[in-house]
This record gives structure tokens, sequence and C-alpha cells, in this order.
């Protein structure tokens, strides 16, 4: 499968983007993540504590969805479950020994997991400062990104402390050289957004002539967004790029996995965006039940057909 998009750049964080990037890869196509690292929770959250650097979990999510090395991958996967490393993923640690071993730096250490990994693609850090993500919840401030994803209440602003962190300036190159940038899916505010409060990043992405494309989450997990319909999750894009649309919003449509959250149903009048394409995106076990979670298969069909087609008219995949 190909797609006339080659270079495509991938902004998020967590488990939406690892599937943004295996899709990218059954697209015939070498991606370059662009990460968060405000994450503040989990094995990442101890080291950011203890070590007072970015945080690696995300970081580490992207790689391992690029590898071709698998059993390698499976390994780094580990997360130790008693003693001291108790919470700890063996990547996590890894990413820490090689950023040690390259006194400090971040983007050369990632340059040497991805060879140890066989990466297909690149991984980068959204900036190379540690960040911290505050929030204004219903009137009230929130600090940081494990805590803002579990709160309930209309979450009314957000931003980074510091307030204006340098980008990666490589992240910012392969925004200016990409094809096309995909946003999502991934929790709205923490993943995605969060990469757009770096000054630098937003101007590039702003600025870059690549099709902007936003493929839309399942459902809205109890928490940050959980009141928010799927045209407002786009109007969220939008104030938080300010001065660019996305062009193409990718869709789920089909059945509803079950479990907690609030489905996204497919929004029929999307503002300032210029094409939808609508297909059904959900997983499948052997025995046909609907998972959650976007089958990176039938993205990356989805993406390839967005990434190509004439920006016009909505484009509905049986």
């Amino acid at each position: 499968m190909t797609t006339t998009a080659r270079r495509i750049v991938a902004i998020g964080g967590g488990h939406g983007l690892s599937r943004v990037l295996v899709a990218c890869r059954r697209m015939g196509v070498a991606p370059t993540a662009v990460v968060t690292v405000a994450d503040d929770g989990g094995s990442s959250g101890r080291l950011r504590r203890d070590l007072g650097i970015i945080a690696l979990g995300d970081l580490r999510m992207a790689l391992l969805a690029l590898a071709r090395a698998e059993p390698l991958a499976d390994v780094l996967a580990h997360r130790f479950e008693r003693g001291h490393l108790e919470g700890h993923a063996l990547g996590n640690l890894l990413l820490v020994a090689l950023t040690e071993g390259t006194r400090g730096d971040v983007v050369a250490a990632l340059r040497r997991a991805e060879a140890l990994l066989d990466c297909a693609g690149s991984v980068l850090p959204s900036t190379l400062e540690p960040v911290h993500i505050a929030a204004r919840v219903a009137g009230a401030r929130v600090s940081g990104q494990a805590t803002i994803t579990r709160t309930r209440g209309r979450l009314e602003s957000i931003w980074l402390e510091p307030h204006d962190p340098p980008a990666c300036a490589d992240a910012v190159a392969a925004v200016e050289a990409a094809d096309a940038v995909v946003l999502g899916p991934g929790s709205l505010y923490t993943s995605v957004i969060v990469n757009l409060l770096v000054p630098d990043l937003r101007r590039a992405v702003c600025a870059s002539d690549a099709r902007l494309v936003h493929v839309a989450n399942v459902h809205a997990p109890p928490g940050e967004t959980s009141h928010l319909s799927l045209s407002e999750h786009v109007e969220q894009l939008h104030a938080a790029l300010g001065q660019r649309c996305v062009d193409v919003v990718v869709m789920h449509d089909g059945p509803r996995p079950d479990g907690p959250g609030t489905p996204l149903a497919p929004a029929g009048d999307l503002a300032d965006v210029a094409c939808t394409v609508t297909a059904d995106l959900l997983t499948r076990d052997d025995d046909g039940h609907i998972g959650a979670a976007h089958d990176p298969d039938r993205l990356a069909t989805v993406l390839a057909r967005a990434l190509a087609l004439p920006i016009g008219p909505v484009a509905t995949e049986p």
C-alpha cells in the first residue's frame, strides 16, 4: 500500500500515536513522530522526579511502534512488577542510559535507540525542556498531565510551564519538510494539543504547506473531554492552531465499542474543514468482537485515501 505523501509527520502521544505510526508502516512510509514529553505519571513521572529529565514513556511507545527488531521491542516493552523497579518500563530505563551515554543529548539517544530497534521512521520530542501541563477546569487550577486527564468538568484553558519552551529544532525541520502532518488520535488536550502549546512547533505547523489531517477519536473517555462532541474536538484543535484549519478529518463510522466513555458520532458539519473521510476503523479479535482502538490496517487504508484524495467533498469508505 502506498500513498502520494511520502514525508509524514505524526504529532501526538500514547497509544493513539502508536496506532498511526503502525498504519504509516503498513502504507510503506517511514514517518517522523513528534511526541509530547509532558507526562508526569507512572514510570515517566518517577524518572522525571528522580533525574530532572523530560518524560520518556511516550517516546518509548513511539520507538516500539516503529521497531522492526520485534524480539528486542518485546523485551523493551517489559514492565517490572516488583522490587524497587516496580512499575518501570525497561524501554524507559534504556532511554535514560542512552541519554546519559550521550551526555544528555536526547535526540542523539533517540537516534541510537532507532538504530538498535531498526526503526522504520524517526522519533523526536516536541521540546527538550522538562515541561509540565497546567489547566483551568471549572474555575480551578489543575496541575500535571496525570491529574488533568482524570479531572471531570469543562476544561477552560490549558498551558505549559514554562510558558514558551523552545521546540526541538529537528521536530520543526521535519514539519517544514513534510507532505502531510497527522494530529491524533489520543487524549485531545494532553496528547495532541499539548504539542501545539510549544510556540515554534505550532508556528511551523501553521506555516506548512503540508496536508493537515486529524484522526478523530472513536470515543471521549471519562475525564478531560467527556463533555465534547466531535465537532467541538475539531474546534478546540483549530483554537490551538490559531492560524490554520485542519484539511481532512478521518472519522470512525461503524459499530460502537462497549466500555466507558462517550461515543463520538461522525459529525455532519465541521466548520472550516475541507474534507472528511469516514470508515469502520475499529479492531476485531479472532472471534469478531469489536475493540475500542483504531485498527492499524483499516487506518492505513483510510489514511492513504485521505492523503491522496483531492480536497473537496465528503468521502465514505464502506
